[in-house]
């Protein structure tokens, strides 16, 4: 499990790679050892993911019949849906690494994506947080959900053109690949585990 040190050393790397200077890989373990110790990024971003469970709890029994509860089975739904989510893109981009040229590139893409997930989770949890405090201003919680939702796709895109050396199309496809199968799969998985109202 790296610590709190080595994850902000992390996160300083993954800043430069963001703003288009290769010093970052410095900061970040690329090596096997460090592809492994990436998937440790999950267990950082516990607490974030929590706090938008919770979140979801709330909207969920604000829209059910009045009565409805739900129990610890629920979390563990919303864990396995957020893991399946996280794993999906990640499988699809190793099995398409070699159609698609860049077998290369498959190590560090996961390792900066896994560490990358661990700030955003917290920038995700904000909204969460805030809607969780008042309940009266779910309106300007979407609205800073949605900031926070374009903000991180403009920060991964940056990231993977860097890793991918300036290439626009490949970044492009690699960013398509993390966002929609998560998304994909996070929306069956609600309706199947019955997480999504209505």
């Amino acid at each position: 499990m790296p610590s709190l040190d080595e994850v902000l050393a992390y996160v300083k790397g993954l800043w430069l790679l963001i703003l288009g200077n290769h010093d970052g890989y410095g900061w970040l373990d690329i090596s096997e050892r460090g592809l492994w110790r990436s998937f440790a990024a999950i267990l950082w971003s516990l607490p974030a993911m929590a706090v938008t469970w919770a979140s979801w709890r709330l909207y969920y029994l604000s829209v059910m019949p009045s009565g409805t509860t739900v129990g610890g089975s629920f979390f563990l739904k919303l864990f396995i849906v957020d893991l399946a989510s996280w794993l999906v893109p990640i499988l699809l981009i190793v099995v398409l690494s070699r159609p698609l040229g860049f077998v290369g590139l498959v190590v560090p893409v996961i390792v900066t994506t896994n560490w990358l997930s661990v700030p955003l989770s917290y920038a995700m949890a904000v909204p969460a947080a805030i809607l969780l405090l008042t309940r009266g201003i779910q309106q300007v919680t979407a609205f800073l959900w949605l900031i926070v939702l374009f903000a991180s796709i403009a920060l991964l895109f940056r990231l993977l053109r860097t890793i991918t050396g300036n290439e626009n199309l490949l970044a492009a496809a690699l960013t398509g690949l993390f966002l929609l199968p998560s998304m994909m799969v996070g929306q069956y998985l609600q309706h199947l585990f019955g997480l999504a109202p209505g």
